[in-house]
């Protein structure tokens, strides 16, 4: 009977890892079922960094958001400039448009996916809060010809020695589009740390703009001259000072994006 029991036991366990070779080789239908925040790092280190993948429309090539520290954490994202599917398969693109980072599926006993480099290095990608078809702030973004007009733009360059401190970023912000001023209101809490230790964001009563209700901002961060917004589900978008006091998206993609701070 024990042995049985046993032998029992051990084709469960194939099965289940048959299962789990099956999930893991299951390619994505599409694009929308990749979009949402996915875990990134450098296989055998300690760094890693969250990324968001970003449907923005039809085209094969689509926008692709990280924290301005993973450049430096992870130096191949600075050449990456979208991602996009091949055959179900997620591919990190270049400015070119060919694959940078060509993922395929882990071995039957780990999740997520894997690339690997010719020089050896692997990179690892896991989903972490994937929901499909997240827009964040780009649903009302117009749609471009693709594959190149979708690429992301590079950074824009900020001196750290010449931006606001970080005591003057706190406060209530007014949120402006293109066409429209004063869709919404942001408060930045000053002193108030959310799960994360980052300090709190959340969006004031009458918020007209749809964009910013489902990326629902929760948490904010400064660094280095750069205002992160963070949604409750994990997405960012960065801002840099501009003119006049105001703070403009970075990279400027989408539709405009500008948060004026109130008061003195």
């Amino acid at each position: 009977m024990v042995r049985s029991g046993v032998t029992h036991y051990a084709l469960v366990g194939v099965a289940l890892a048959a299962t789990a070779v099956s999930l893991a080789a299951t390619p994505l239908q599409s694009a929308n079922d990749a979009a949402g925040t996915w875990e990134m790092s450098l296989d055998g280190s300690n760094r890693k960094c969250q990324i968001t993948l970003i449907m923005q429309g039809a085209g094969a090539t689509q926008a692709l958001r990280f924290p301005a520290g993973c450049r430096r954490a992870l130096p191949i994202l600075n050449t990456t400039a979208g991602w996009g599917l091949d055959k179900g398969l997620i591919r990190f693109l270049g400015q070119d448009g060919q694959p940078v980072l060509a993922f395929e599926p882990r071995s039957a006993d780990q999740a997520g996916l894997v690339a690997r480099r010719p020089g050896g290095e692997a990179y690892l990608l896991e989903p972490k809060d994937r929901a499909p078809g997240i827009q964040q702030l780009e649903s009302t973004a117009p749609r471009l010809p693709p594959p190149l007009a979708r690429l992301t733009p590079p950074l824009t360059p900020v001196d750290p020695d010449k931006a606001p401190p970080v005591a003057a970023v706190p406060g209530v912000y007014v949120v402006d589009r293109y066409l429209e001023r004063e869709v919404c209101r942001i408060s930045l809490e000053p002193a108030t740390l959310d799960a994360s230790g980052r300090n709190e964001a959340h969006l004031l009563e009458d918020c007209h703009d749809n964009g910013l209700h489902v990326f629902d901002p929760a948490a904010w961060h400064y660094e280095a001259g750069r205002l992160t917004l963070q949604a409750r589900r994990g997405h960012q978008v960065t801002f840099i000072p501009g003119r006049e006091g105001q703070w403009r998206r970075d990279p400027d993609v989408g539709s405009t994006l500008v948060l004026r701070k109130e008061g003195p």
